[in-house]
């Protein structure tokens, strides 16, 4: 059974006051309902009163005094005749000895006041976050399974038509054993909570494989891939990290191994680096501009470099070294 809570009636800081000349010696009788259900955001006296008076303004005036916000779904508040009674008079800015007359107070000394809800079965949550992780996962693998590990208890939302919006997986984020989703319940357009849903994921693809052992800075290309590595297909969620390399990037020949790859280890995104244009221990062309001039000489790369790094060169003979810019592969650059 819900709690219900007694409170002090608060409204929105802005709220407008009813003139006060707009309801003096206008008699209005006030009757308090002992339970009301509401549908919108916020309360206000024609929710919880039945009035009655011979002016049309005066009555539309006060029954759009606003009460307070409307008490979340399934926990019911009540407030208490003498509170809405000093509240209502405050808000309508109207002196005690003129308009306390007017105003004719009755009906239940307490109203109860109570959301109209709808319950949303708790599966309709899990299948909506299922199906949005299935098709996330359907762009990064053959085939997948999901299962759900969450019990998720049915929501008491407000009624009116209920619209559940699963939050987007992030494109980065890589396939895993356990994996959250996460549900936002709205009703219309206002927004109710959300909901975690948690998964146990298996997907598979096809993946290269070693099956030799590869050391690190080796070049990766068609050849190397073919002689070291077969296609298998693989569960990504059990790999440490990275994504499969595809092998069309492997086969350009631009890439080298950042660490080493043992036999029946998975090449992922995380083995591979760019190869550099120029490499530490090799000899690169040399293009140094003066004005109009330009001279071209064999130098000595002292650390690898990528097109547009700097690194040091050094020239045969020379005991000092030059600070180059990388152009293209094996070639760099200095300039006055």
């Amino acid at each position: 059974m819900a709690t219900v809570t007694t409170v002090t009636v608060v409204a929105a800081a802005g709220a407008p006051s009813v003139p006060a000349s707009s309801i003096r010696d206008v008699p209005v009788s006030i009757e308090l309902r002992p339970r009301v259900q509401v549908e919108g955001a916020s309360v206000r006296l024609g929710d919880i009163a039945f009035l009655t008076t011979r002016d049309l303004g005066t009555l539309r005036k006060l029954m759009a005094v606003p009460i307070g916000a409307a008490p979340r779904a399934g926990a019911p508040i009540a407030v208490d005749r003498n509170t809405v009674m000093r509240w209502v008079e405050s808000r309508s800015a109207v002196q005690a000895g003129d308009a306390v007359p007017s105003l004719r107070w009755s009906g239940a000394g307490e109203t109860l006041i109570e959301t109209a809800a709808q319950d949303l079965a708790g599966e309709t949550v899990v299948d909506a976050a299922r199906s949005a992780l299935l098709k996330w996962l359907q762009l990064r693998s053959l085939h997948a399974d999901v299962q759900s590990v969450s019990t998720v208890r049915d929501l008491v939302l407000p009624a009116g038509q209920p619209v559940l919006r699963v939050r987007p997986i992030a494109d980065q984020t890589q396939p895993a054993r356990r994996m959250l989703v996460w549900v936002d319940a709205w009703v219309g357009d206002r927004f109710v909570r959300t909901t975690a849903v948690a998964f146990e994921v298996n997907a598979w693809a096809q993946a290269t494989v070693a099956t030799s052992p590869m050391t690190a800075g080796a070049q990766v290309d068609g050849v190397v891939l073919r002689g070291a590595t077969e296609t298998r297909e693989v569960d990504l969620t059990a790999l440490p990290s990275g994504r499969p390399a595809r092998l069309e990037i492997a086969d350009g020949g631009s890439q080298r191994l950042r660490k080493p790859l043992k036999p029946g280890e998975v090449l992922t995104d995380a083995h591979l680096q760019s190869t550099p244009s120029v490499t530490r221990g090799n000899w690169a062309q040399l293009l140094a501009r003066s004005g109009d001039v330009s001279v071209e000489s064999r130098v000595e790369v002292l650390q690898d470099g990528r097109p547009g790094q700097f690194v040091r060169v050094k020239v045969p003979g020379s005991s000092g070294e030059v600070l180059a810019r990388v152009t293209g592969p094996g070639q760099v650059e200095v300039q006055p």
